[in-house]
C-alpha cells in the first residue's frame, strides 16, 4: 500500500481516500426527481383490433403467449411535447450530477445553476398540463376523429364479406368505448406532478456510527463478554459486514464521481483525437470538435467539486486555445493538449491537500 505525506506524516493512501470520500459526501446533496402524470396509454386486446379466436383453446393461447402492446389516448404530438419536457428535466439533472447508489448527487458547486434551470422546466411542465386542460375538448375531438379510421379497419376484419363498409352506429360505439377511457380535464391536469426531494448522504452519521460500533466489536478484548463461540462468531461476522459495507460505499462513491469524471474527460479527448486523425478531417479541428470540447470544459468546471487541480489546469489551457477564432486557433496545440488530458484522465486521482484530521476539504 503506497503512502502520501500530510503535514510531514506518512499516511496510507487508502486511509486518505476513506476520510476524503466521507468529506466529499457532505459537499453536495442527493436529488430525487419525480415527474408523474396520466400516461395516456391503454393495453390493446383482440376485440379492439377485430381479432377473433376460432375456439377457446386459441383464446387461451392468445392470453398466455401474445401481448398486443398498448395504444395511445392522446394525439402523438401532444404526448411528444410532454415527453420532451420530461426528457429535458432528466437530462438537466444528469448533466449537473453524478449517479450514486443513493441517487443523483449534485455538488453544491453545481446546485444553484441546476435549481434555477430546473425551476424553468418545472414551469413548462405545469404550463403544458394547463394547456392540455384548456384545449381538452379539441384534443378529445382529434382523438375521436383519428380512432374512426381504426373503427373502419376493425369492421373490415370482422365482416370481410360486407362490401357496404362500417355503419355509423358501429363507428360511434367503437369510438365512444375509446373516449370513455380518457379522464376528465380536471383529473388529467391534477395528475401532473413535478416533485423534487433532497437529502444528505447518510454515510458520515448513521453508517459511520454503526461502523464504529462494529470496529469495537471486532476487537478481541470486546469478544470476552459473549458467552458462546457461536455468539462471538456471529457478532464478528456482522461487524465485518458493516466494515466491508462502509468500504464498498466509499469506493462506489469515488468510482461514480471522481473516477467517472476523469474517465469521461479521458474518453472524450481520446474520441476527439481519433476523429481529428481521420482522413476526412486531415488533422483539422472542426467546429463540431470545438463544440464537444467546450461542452466538456463546462461540465468539468461545474462538477469538479473535489478540486482536481491537474485536470482543471489542463482544461484551462485547452479552453484558451478553443476560444480563439478559427484563423488564429492552432490545431496542433489543441491536439497536444488533448493527448495530455487524455493521458491524465486515465490516471487515478489522489487528493494532495486534504488533512484527514479535520475531515473537511481544504480550499
Amino acid at each position: 500500500m503506497s503512502n502520501i505525506t500530510v503535514n510531514n506524516t506518512e499516511i496510507p493512501v487508502e486511509h486518505i481516500e476513506d476520510d476524503w470520500a466521507l468529506a466529499l459526501m457532505s459537499q453536495g446533496v442527493i436529488v430525487k426527481l419525480s415527474l408523474s402524470r396520466w400516461r395516456a396509454y391503454m393495453t390493446l386486446d383482440e376485440e379492439m383490433l377485430g381479432i377473433k379466436s376460432v375456439d377457446d383453446d386459441s383464446s387461451v393461447f392468445m392470453s398466455n403467449y401474445i401481448k398486443l402492446g398498448k395504444h395511445k389516448l392522446l394525439p402523438p404530438k401532444v404526448l411528444g411535447e410532454i415527453r420532451t419536457i420530461e426528457s429535458r428535466a432528466r437530462s438537466l439533472l444528469d448533466a449537473f450530477s453524478f449517479p450514486t447508489v443513493w441517487g443523483r448527487f449534485v455538488p453544491f458547486t453545481a446546485f444553484e445553476e441546476w435549481e434555477s434551470q430546473n425551476s424553468l422546466i418545472r414551469e413548462d411542465f405545469i404550463a403544458q398540463a394547463k394547456a392540455l386542460g384548456n384545449d381538452y375538448d379539441n384534443i378529445v375531438g382529434a382523438v375521436k376523429n383519428d380512432y374512426r379510421h381504426l373503427a373502419k379497419d376493425v369492421w373490415s376484419r370482422l365482416y370481410p364479406n360486407d362490401t357496404g363498409g362500417a355503419t355509423e352506429s358501429f363507428i360511434e360505439n367503437f369510438v365512444i368505448n375509446i373516449i370513455e377511457k380518457i379522464p376528465s380535464s380536471p383529473d388529467i391536469v391534477a395528475s401532473f406532478k413535478y416533485n423534487v426531494t433532497y437529502f444528505i448522504i447518510p454515510m458520515p452519521s448513521f453508517i459511520e456510527e454503526n461502523v464504529a460500533k462494529a470496529e469495537d466489536i471486532r476487537r478481541e478484548s470486546e469478544m470476552k463478554e459473549f458467552k458462546t463461540e457461536i455468539e462471538k462468531d456471529t457478532k464478528r461476522r456482522i461487524s465485518e459486514e458493516y466494515i466491508a459495507k462502509k468500504k464498498e460505499l466509499i469506493d462506489g462513491f469515488l468510482e461514480s464521481t471522481v473516477s467517472a469524471m476523469r474517465k469521461y474527460v479521458g474518453d472524450l479527448c481520446d474520441s476527439v483525437l481519433q476523429s481529428i486523425s481521420q482522413k476526412s478531417h486531415s488533422g483539422r479541428v472542426t467546429s463540431r470538435h470545438v463544440n464537444k470540447l467546450t461542452t466538456m470544459v463546462k461540465k468539468v468546471r461545474r462538477l469538479n467539486f473535489y478540486n482536481d487541480e491537474e485536470v482543471a489546469r489542463l482544461i484551462n489551457g485547452l479552453e484558451t486555445e478553443l476560444e480563439k477564432i478559427k484563423g488564429e486557433r492552432d490545431d496542433g496545440v489543441i491536439v497536444d493538449k488533448l493527448k495530455e488530458i487524455a493521458d491524465t484522465g486515465k490516471k487515478k486521482f489522489v487528493p494532495k491537500r486534504f488533512n484527514p484530521a479535520i475531515s473537511v476539504l481544504e480550499v
